[in-house]
């Protein structure tokens, strides 16, 4: 049987149901196929921005790049195009008479319809197998509906992911089917190629940044796991996480794990494995580890609540029919606080960063969000789109999801502002990374 895997957010070998199961279905010919949507890459709907900048597509374009070699070192390849999904692979499975398609499933609106799209245009005789491969914990496994799920994070926490085991993490295929005979892919393309297909100009180039706080490691699989390892079992720094994770200048302060994790190229159950194994090696459960067994489950929740909200999750109004407080909308108070021209050093330090590098601290993201929704009065959507098109680690639940909470329009009703002068004197208080970013 021949087959087709559309390769999505699960850039990666290990833990990979999707493509196990491709593997072991009977298939004799399989063709991995990556789509560069113009849907993810053309303009968002509120700045008219690339969704994906430059940043993100750079270190796509690396985690592509090593995927092909660790597909090649397997027997197989990857077929890069550059077009909407639901038109490129069903007319790629007729051409190759395709008997099944295989692909990871995602849990936003906008995602869901290219997958509900590819099924009709695939039609019946070619069935799309969608599989759970982006979250720690099995959609499958919740003790409740997914309607049910609860509009608090302590209530999921407690009452729904307390009852719920991980999954083990799935190993990597040793082999791969190959290509069908006398199929020859096409080339990952470069991002001037993407661009002119898309009718885009094209993007800006990055350079590396020595104030970066990202590790130095590129993009891939090979980078992600190498990351984990570094930060779990060389340098033990599980332990010692939950003091430094509010820290912003370094590598090593927080995990840096999300750019790998929003691509796929890292699994969120391989991350737990590590944990328990740092557990297992160190006795007692750390603070640290605790942490960060509940950052993933937040991770968790954002998409779970994304697919129970539907639409709602990304629109203007609250979850619980919350009104946002009124904004003041004003393009050019906005291009300030997104070129880091606000007057406030903290703000503009974070935001300048950002601009460098495609990352910025969780501490930062919160305290620029609510200065753009609370102080400068902006719509908190602007902001979302931003980072967006700015973040290296962009996974559009977590992104809306932490935007509509800091708006006050998420699951929670208390207002949410920072004080954001207070924060840089507790999170700064030397002035380090304001003099780092805008001195």
């Amino acid at each position: 049987m021949t087959a087709i895997y559309w390769l999505r957010n699960d850039l990666r070998l290990h833990d990979n149901e999707a493509l196990a199961t491709a593997v072991s279905d009977g298939t004799t010919a399989l063709v991995p196929v990556y789509c560069f949507d113009p849907v993810a890459f053309g303009p968002d709907a509120y700045l008219g921005l690339p969704r994906t900048g430059p940043h993100r597509l750079a270190f796509l374009l690396e985690t592509l790049a090593d995927l092909q070699g660790r597909y090649a070192a397997l027997g197989s390849s990857i077929h890069f195009v550059v077009g909407r999904p639901e038109t490129e692979l069903p007319a790629l499975a007729r051409q190759l008479g395709a008997r099944a398609a295989y692909t990871s499933t995602e849990h936003t609106t906008e995602e869901q319809a290219a997958e509900a799209a590819v099924q009709a245009a695939l039609g019946p005789t070619i069935p799309l197998h969608r599989f759970e491969t982006l979250t720690l914990l099995h959609p499958a496994d919740l003790p409740i509906p997914i309607g049910n799920l609860p509009f608090s994070f302590s209530k999921f926490r407690f009452d729904v992911a307390s009852k719920m085991s991980v999954r083990p993490a799935r190993l990597a295929p040793r082999q791969l089917p190959p290509l069908p005979v006398d199929f020859a892919p096409a080339d990952l393309p470069t991002a001037d190629l993407i661009a002119a297909k898309l009718g885009q100009p094209s993007l800006v180039r990055v350079r590396p940044d020595r104030r970066s706080a990202l590790p130095a490691l590129g993009g891939g699989e090979t980078a992600g796991l190498a990351r984990l390892h570094d930060y779990a079992v060389e340098r033990h720094l599980i332990g010692r996480y939950d003091d430094t994770r509010n820290q912003m200048l370094g590598e090593a302060f927080s995990t840096k794990f999300s750019p790998w994790l929003a691509n796929g190229s890292l699994s969120a159950r391989q991350i737990w494995t590590a944990i328990d194994a740092y557990d297992a090696t160190h006795g007692a459960r750390s603070k640290g580890a605790m942490q960060l067994r509940l950052e993933l489950l937040w991770r968790d929740y954002f998409r779970l609540l994304a697919q129970k909200a539907g639409p709602d999750f990304f629109r203007w109004r609250g979850l619980r029919d919350q009104q946002p407080k009124p904004t003041q909308p004003d393009r050019a108070v906005f291009e300030d606080w997104a070129a880091g021209r606000t007057g406030n050093a903290f703000v503009d330090a974070n935001m300048r960063e950002l601009d460098a590098t495609g990352f910025m601290s969780n501490r930062g993201r919160q305290n620029v969000a609510s200065y753009l929704i609370h102080d400068l009065h902006q719509d908190w959507r602007w902001g979302a789109a931003w980072f967006e098109h700015q973040l290296i680690d962009h996974d559009a639940a977590s992104n809306w999801g932490n935007w509509k909470y800091i708006a006050g329009t998420g699951t929670d009703v208390r207002d949410t502002a920072f004080d954001v002068a207070q924060q840089a004197r507790r999170y700064d208080p030397q002035g380090r990374y304001v003099r780092t970013w805008a001195g």
